[in-house]
């Protein structure tokens, strides 16, 4: 088949990580770099809006893969919806616009596993280049970098008795939730600008669309790699009903997240060899960590109603129309608002110094169901509780050798017992929180998980029958140098040459935090690492 386009670089996906990396490699000017992703345009007001996306963007297959898990046997046979953005940016472009980057042990632990160069003090400095931080530039911040971090623009009356009621609880109260350590409660920071979404698409690809060595590809579906012997030569797709094929003198990059990277691996005869063969594809090299590992932060809700106005209920004709356009004007309002407005982390354990549960505290009643959020249609206030650091960890795998058929998704999100535990103290604790004044002055009753979930047998069944994933996957192509680890160091694919993986499937650990921040900053390093090792 001859190639429909030739470049230095090819990246797959144009998520939270894709973004960064093509707009990177693209900057020298001498580069050529084409950019292929599956979805369409991202200036659209589902995308811009950040509080829109909850309504109208997530479960929209215009922008979202929606990716099924398969039934879940440590949880009763529950089936997850997992939202992954299909669009440029990725889901970056569908998130929360929650911004936090982790703790530094997160990355000193994935340094102790064998990752060189991998440590808090390494990555510090692609997290400071990355961002133009509201608060300004100091030892642990960057200002004036592609990605707009900013402070909440308008803060909900529930949200700020919320932080009274954690800190008279015993939490401190943080000004910057992202300066260490990872303990207390603070406001969310959002990957905004002037209350609009700042995805890592128009942080870093607005700006380079007009490089005449960077081709960005829309609606361009990979289907699988191609190679001279073991080194990766390009990339088959689909576009317009048509299969093509792009040839990359240097290197391919796969930044299709943690779903895509092991599906189009184990598609292009990457993977567990027995895995494989049982679909019929010829095994290239046999590579068994593809698809393990996958790990995802548990998480429950703890939803209450409430006798004071919340966002849920400002979504009919009315206030879509006087919010929309307070937002448009003056990019304040509950249209700028990030979904969670609060975060906290905590120990379980005194005698531990790294937090084990995250809370994301939303002035909105909405639940995390089986077809996705559901939003309620009275007053309530939601808190996530969110296990950190799991035991636990499950798979993705194919469920077809078709490639236009999604990967089979197996979270096992409780196989280790431990993790329910966790998440049982982690509960109670928000529970307690709720019931100290100043927010519980504003509760008139308790949704989920109801008061007559008190023992920890309770808890348990109430866990295992609602708890899920929190749209926080990775791992599934592991950094590392043991026999289940996928790339190196330099994110190059053990035993093959001209191939590298760059998003969050890489993380050996899942980061105690959203990922989006961590992905951007994988990017920052793919970027550097990628040339030198190519």
């Amino acid at each position: 088949m001859q190639a429909d386009h030739q470049a230095d670089y090819i990246v797959v996906g144009a998520g939270s990580a894709g973004s960064v990396v093509a707009a990177r490699l693209s900057e020298n000017g001498r580069n050529r770099v084409l950019l292929l992703e599956a979805g369409g345009s991202d200036r659209r007001l589902a995308i811009l809006m950040p509080a829109a996306t909850m309504l109208l963007a997530i479960t929209n297959p215009r922008y979202d893969w929606r990716f099924m898990a398969e039934p879940d046997p440590t949880r009763d046979g529950r089936e997850d919806y997992m939202p992954r953005g299909k669009v440029l940016g990725g889901t970056s472009s569908i998130n929360a616009t929650s911004f936090i980057r982790g703790a530094p042990e997160d990355y000193n632990g994935w340094a102790a596993l064998g990752c060189r160069g991998w440590d808090f003090e390494t990555v510090l400095p692609y997290f400071r280049r990355l961002e133009d931080y509201e608060g300004g530039a100091n030892e642990y911040r960057g200002a004036g970098g592609p990605l707009s971090v900013s402070h909440i623009r308008s803060v909900h009356p529930l949200s700020r008795a919320l932080i009274e009621s954690c800190v008279k609880a015993g939490m401190t109260f943080r000004e910057d939730i992202n300066l260490p350590p990872q303990m207390g409660v603070g406001y969310m920071q959002a990957s905004q600008r002037k209350g609009w979404r700042h995805s890592a698409s128009r942080a870093y690809l607005w700006p380079a669309k007009g490089r005449d060595n960077l081709r960005i590809v829309t609606h361009a579906q990979a289907l699988g790699l191609t190679f001279e012997g073991a080194r990766a030569t390009g990339v088959e797709y689909l576009r317009r009903g048509r299969r093509r094929r792009a040839t990359a003198a240097k290197a391919v990059v796969l930044c299709a997240g943690s779903f895509g990277s092991p599906q189009l691996l184990m598609l292009s005869g990457v993977g567990p060899a027995a895995h494989l063969r049982e679909h019929g594809i010829e095994v290239r090299h046999d590579l068994p960590g593809v698809g393990e590992n996958m790990q995802d932060h548990a998480g429950i809700s703890q939803t209450m109603w409430v006798n004071h106005t919340t966002y849920n209920v400002q979504t009919g004709p009315l206030s879509a129309m006087v919010y929309g356009a307070q937002w448009l004007l003056t990019g304040t309002g509950p249209g700028s608002t990030p979904i969670a407005q609060v975060c906290g982390y905590r120990r379980c354990d005194p005698s531990k110094s790294r937090s084990h549960v995250q809370y994301l505290f939303s002035p909105a009643g909405y639940d995390l169901t089986e077809d996705g959020p559901e939003v309620f249609e009275k007053p309530a206030i939601t808190g996530l509780t969110n296990l950190h650091r799991p035991y636990s960890a499950g798979t993705v795998r194919l469920a077809s050798a078709d490639p236009l058929k999604q990967p089979a998704i197996q979270p096992n999100l409780f196989a280790d017992e431990r993790d329910i535990e966790t998440l049982i103290l982690g509960s109670r604790f928000f529970r307690t929180v709720l019931e100290s004044e100043p927010i519980a002055g504003y509760i008139v009753g308790e949704h989920l998980p109801g008061k007559d979930v008190q023992s920890d047998d309770e808890w348990t069944d109430y866990i295992r029958a609602h708890a899920m994933g929190v749209y926080h996957p990775a791992g599934t192509c592991k950094m590392g140098h043991d026999p289940m680890a996928v790339v190196n160091d330099s994110l190059k694919v053990h035993g093959l040459e001209g191939l590298f993986v760059a998003d969050a499937s890489i993380m050996p650990t899942v980061v105690s935090a959203n990922l989006n921040a961590t992905c951007i900053m994988i990017g920052e390093r793919a970027a550097e690492l990628i040339p030198a090792s190519a």
